[in-house]
């Protein structure tokens, strides 16, 4: 191949590159508002595990307000919980 063939291809290379990068970002802006919302959780769960008296007391207050709520939830959770483990045991011994 011709070295101004070359030239031209690497032009061209490089101008597409450019355009998949400002396409890029620009897709990447519309994200922003998803990423902030997970990072913010994640430094919700981050303050929880360093501080769970907040949570431990917030149940507490959930069961001598809503007993019957949480208790079915707990219910439900232990339920999938189970169910989850004998997957996970099924699956091991079908391998």
């Amino acid at each position: 191949m011709p070295p101004r063939d070359l030239h031209t291809r690497q032009i061209r290379l490089l101008q597409r590159s450019a355009a998949l990068r400002l396409r890029a970002s620009a897709e990447l802006q519309q994200m922003e508002p998803a990423l902030a919302m997970g990072d913010r959780l994640l430094q919700a769960g981050t303050w929880l595990r360093r501080n769970p008296v907040y949570l431990a007391g917030a149940l507490a207050v959930l069961v001598v307000l809503k007993p019957r709520a949480v208790l079915g939830t707990a219910t439900r959770a232990w339920s999938i919980w189970q169910s989850w483990q004998n997957a996970r045991r099924w699956i091991a011994q079908t391998r």
